[in-house]
């Protein structure tokens, strides 16, 4: 019996190290959004309501999709090579609510950092949730 002294666990975090990074740097970068907006002078202020709508939907969608959408097995790929395109999309799906209440807090007069902090949190969250490598694997294994 030989030991190959990396077991597939350990191959696997390896080979999703580089997409693991580039979710944590989305993640990251919400945050340095909501720091610029507080040092261009963004106020924590009510919203309006429609605004608030439009947040809590697009919230409410890209979670709903990132926990309901199937993921489709395709038969002949390696695991890790589906891996990829599932963890960009679930990412981006879960951030475009941040980034709608990025554009909504420009929109504002004057600027608002509510608008934009209540679906980033949310985004934050979902980013750790739903979009991480190690999520996704599992899912897809799981699926298979």
């Amino acid at each position: 019996m030989s030991f190959s002294g990396a077991s597939a666990d350990d191959q696997h975090r390896d080979a999703l190290r580089p997409l693991a990074v580039v979710v944590a740097a989305m993640a990251g970068g919400l945050v340095m959004l909501a720091v610029v907006l507080v040092l261009i002078g963004a106020r924590l202020e009510t919203p309006a309501t429609w605004q608030l709508l439009v947040v809590g939907l697009a919230t409410l969608g890209a979670w709903g999709l990132a926990m309901a959408a199937p993921l489709p097995r395709q038969s002949g790929m390696p695991l890790l090579a589906q891996v990829q395109p599932f963890v960009v999309l679930r990412a981006a799906v879960i951030e475009a609510p941040a980034m709608i209440g990025l554009v909504l807090a420009f929109v504002s007069q004057p600027m608002n950092l509510l608008i934009y902090l209540l679906p980033a949190v949310f985004s934050l969250a979902g980013l750790w949730l739903f979009a991480r490598p190690s999520v996704v694997v599992r899912r897809l294994s799981r699926a298979s």
